[in-house]
């Protein structure tokens, strides 16, 4: 009778090898490798490939009609709201990324944000949202966001030195206007109208550290600014062209004594910044 041999097959164990989506997790987890990818050194990811077939992929296009009508009812029942509206703005904010990396950007901006955000809720203002480098916030009278302008001003000039140690310099922009805007409800309220683009325009058209104002809130605060007069400046109305506005009356307004951007006295006061 023929024997049989049985061979026994004896099974390698290997060790665990991590999938690529988790050695991206694992990578994910240090701040050195984030800083990397946010300057562009991507290659020190895998590459993840799609591993979806073609029977997964969702054929349901999105249902436009929906969209419309969520839409025009929410344009519909919304009422008009008359506000004031500010936009500020961290000057050479991406350059500054761009030297100095991701992270120091990022504590810069947040330090500005958070000194406008203290500035506006201490002069009854309220934060819409946060722009990266800059926010945006609206106000119930004039006088009120023109304060909080001059606030986040004075206290910028005062800790000038300091803050220029620990992030570099925070030059600003801050425009101002008020007009009807529409309070669009949501997951995080946002306003819509024209004032919202002027606003914009303006912040954009400011000089480095300049604060302007249009001639509506020129209108509403030109009494009002008498009992501050011993604080707050205002300059000679200069007439711009707004991209997508038009024409519009600008004014500088800065601490009394700060002086006017582009006065001998702040030129002087700045000749070493």
């Amino acid at each position: 009778m023929a024997k049989h041999n049985k061979h026994h097959v004896v099974k390698e164990i290997k060790p665990h090898q991590p999938s690529q989506a988790d050695e991206i997790k694992q990578a994910l987890e240090h701040d050195s490798t984030i800083e990397m990818i946010a300057n562009g050194e991507t290659a020190i990811l895998p590459t993840l490939a799609a591993k979806r077939s073609s029977s997964q992929l969702d054929s349901t296009l999105i249902d436009f009609d929906v969209i419309i009508e969520d839409v025009a009812n929410v344009i519909a029942t919304t009422p008009d709201q008359y506000k004031c509206i500010m936009f500020t703005d961290l000057v050479g904010s991406t350059q500054y990324k761009r030297d100095m990396g991701h992270t120091k950007g990022f504590m810069r901006n947040r330090m500005f944000c958070d000194i406008c955000e203290q500035a506006i809720e201490r002069n009854h203002g309220v934060v819409v949202k946060r722009l990266g480098d800059g926010v945006m916030a609206v106000f119930e009278t004039a006088i009120d966001a023109v304060l909080a302008a001059m606030l986040m001003t004075r206290s910028l000039e005062a800790e000038r030195k300091k803050l220029k140690k620990i992030v570099g310099k925070l030059d600003f922009r801050i425009g101002i206007t008020c007009g009807y805007v529409k309070e669009i409800p949501g997951p995080s309220v946002d306003y819509i109208g024209h004032a919202m683009d002027k606003g914009a325009r303006i912040e954009g058209i400011a000089r480095t550290n300049q604060v302007l104002i249009d001639e509506i809130v020129y209108g509403l605060i030109h009494t009002k600014i008498r009992d501050y007069s011993d604080d707050i400046t205002i300059g000679s109305p200069r007439n711009l062209t707004l991209k997508g506005v038009g024409v519009s009356t600008l004014y500088e307004v800065s601490p009394k004594g700060r002086g006017l951007v582009g006065s001998i006295g702040y030129k002087m006061r700045h000749l070493f910044d």
